[in-house]
């Protein structure tokens, strides 16, 4: 009975949510997003930008799973000088480590740091590199703040949508935080960027998400939500003639959507994408035991399609100014196996460009410079990933239109419309290759090897440096024809610590949340540039 129930009330999502019930406290947060705050607490104008990064668990996790990774941000910001790094006033992850920290820990931190400053401003000449993209200098572009997300935990069976609201309003709330405390802190000269805006006493504020697993599909939901209760976007024109929007909360408070990235998220949900197929009675099963959020990632309902097809999903998604999603690759993932993270399909010729062969807004002098900046910070701090031979390859959607997006779902079967639309709005995609990071795997006698031992992605590029969703989806998810081994990699790539054993389990994929808190740091520092 329960599963008609679900069945019955699939249509329900692809609408608006309902207005607050009067006593219903979370909608009454969530619609009250933009009542005007007092007059002591509005915004001093002139303030340096507040860069936000919030890092969400998955199914049945828990903030400090991802502990790892939130401590390598906040370090790649701070060695790289762009950034004052810190946790919010409210992560617990943030708490736990300042809580650890000896004063003797401290006094060591403040001299590397001061010695990094020191060695900075003496090759400050340096960094002055090109007038068009704008100069690094011994200034910072404002703060960024790491968040670990608090509000799903233990509450991962009852869907989607819950998760996601739940999430639209810790960000909100932690946003506002971290705002009024910014406000009352005295404005030391090393924080302050200086940048004035037109309109005084606006603050502008940049949100990054980072979502693991689960946690990827609660950051689609929730910043749909977030912009359906910020209102319509206001678009602005810089300098640079680009068109840029920002969403206004509370008056005074702009908030730019600046990177979205997801690890190990499955992005088409779990039908028709379990790494030993089952028929759909079972996965009906699976999806019923897992409660809502098993109808939910099973599309039982029509939830994750809508998600993937609606402009009411794909709009906020695509305000992003840069998209990225890592998935593990060759049959190492087995809650998430590569097809749904990297939401390939066997049917769908969306093309994919290798790392090296990608230009993006060819025409674009800005565009293209920020890409050559890109990659000069890109060789001058390395990628750790790459270094440890785990990054399989590098590959770029194309961005389109979003209304080619649209007309994308009317396509092909389901599967296809939903790759194809999410393809169009244009991605970094990562494919991670931790077999050797595995514990468990074992490399098998040369006897026994085949001749498929060769990358298949890379007999792929050497035929082509194009190629469609359907090629790279046989290519990627191949399981490794030269290592037997438990498909361990989902916890893996994130780095999944939860305990002294499943921190050393799992201590292989550092590298890659090495490489991915440098690309981020360097993407969110980017919106000064563009």
């Amino acid at each position: 009975m329960a599963l008609y129930e679900s069945v019955a009330s699939a249509k329900e999502y692809s609408s608006m949510p309902p207005k607050p019930k009067s006593g219903d406290a979370q909608n009454i947060h969530l619609h009250g997003a933009n009542q005007l705050l007092d007059d002591d607490q509005i915004m001093k104008p002139n303030m340096s930008p507040i860069h936000f990064c919030f890092i969400v668990h998955g199914h049945n996790g828990r903030p400090t799973d991802l502990s790892y990774l939130h401590h390598t941000i906040k370090a790649k910001a701070t060695e790289s000088g762009i950034f004052r790094a810190k946790s919010s006033g409210s992560c617990v992850v943030g708490r736990k480590s300042e809580n650890s920290v000896t004063q003797n820990e401290r006094k060591v931190r403040r001299r590397k740091r001061d010695r990094f400053f020191s060695r900075k401003k003496n090759n400050e000449s340096d960094l002055h590199h090109d007038k068009h993209v704008g100069s690094d200098n011994d200034q910072l572009k404002g703060t960024l703040v790491v968040h670990n997300s608090v509000c799903n935990e233990g509450k991962t069976h009852d869907g989607i949508i819950k998760g996601g609201e739940r999430l639209t309003n810790e960000m909100l709330e932690v946003i506002r935080s971290e705002v009024k405390q910014q406000e009352q802190q005295p404005k030391q000269k090393e924080v302050i960027h200086q940048e004035h805006n037109a309109e005084q006493g606006h603050i502008d504020v940049t949100v990054s998400l980072v979502g693991n697993s689960l946690g990827g599909l609660y950051g689609r939901y929730g910043v749909a939500q977030l912009a359906e209760v910020l209102g319509n976007p206001t678009q602005i024109s810089d300098e640079t003639n680009e068109t840029r929007y920002y969403y206004l909360l509370d008056g005074f408070i702009r908030i730019h959507l600046n990177v979205f990235c997801s690890t190990a998220s499955p992005m088409l949900g779990c039908a028709n994408h379990t790494y030993i197929p089952i028929p759909r009675t079972a996965e009906i099963g699976v999806a019923q035991v897992l409660g809502e959020t098993g109808s939910d990632l099973f599309r039982v309902n029509d939830l994750v399609q809508t998600m993937a097809t609606s402009h009411r999903f794909l709009k906020p998604l695509a305000s992003f100014r840069k998209r990225i999603a890592y998935a593990n690759a060759f049959g190492t993932d087995f809650p998430v196996p590569t097809a749904t993270a990297a939401f390939l399909d066997s049917k769908s010729d969306s093309p994919h460009y290798f790392d090296e062969d990608f230009e993006e807004n060819e025409d674009d002098e800005i565009a293209g410079e920020i890409k050559r900046k890109m990659e000069r910070q890109s060789k001058e701090k390395g990628c750790p990933a790459s270094e440890r031979g785990l990054i399989a390859a590098i590959l770029y959607t194309p961005r389109l239109q979003l209304e080619e997006n649209i007309r994308a779902k009317t396509k092909g079967d389901v599967l296809t419309a939903m790759s194809s639309s999410l393809d169009s709005l244009g991605w970094k995609k990562v494919f991670i290759d931790i077999r050797k990071e595995i514990p468990a795997a074992v490399s098998l006698p040369t006897m026994f090897k085949s001749d498929g031992t060769k990358c298949p992605i890379r007999q792929l590029k050497s035929s082509s440096h194009v190629v469609r969703s359907c090629d790279l989806d046989r290519a990627v998810s191949t399981s490794s024809s030269y290592r037997l081994g438990l498909p361990l990699g989902h916890n893996a790539i994130c780095a999944f610590s939860r305990g002294t054993v499943s921190t050393a389990v799992n201590s292989g994929g550092r590298p890659v949340m090495d490489s991915l808190a440098i690309d981020l740091t360097n993407n969110i520092s980017l919106w000064h540039e563009t």
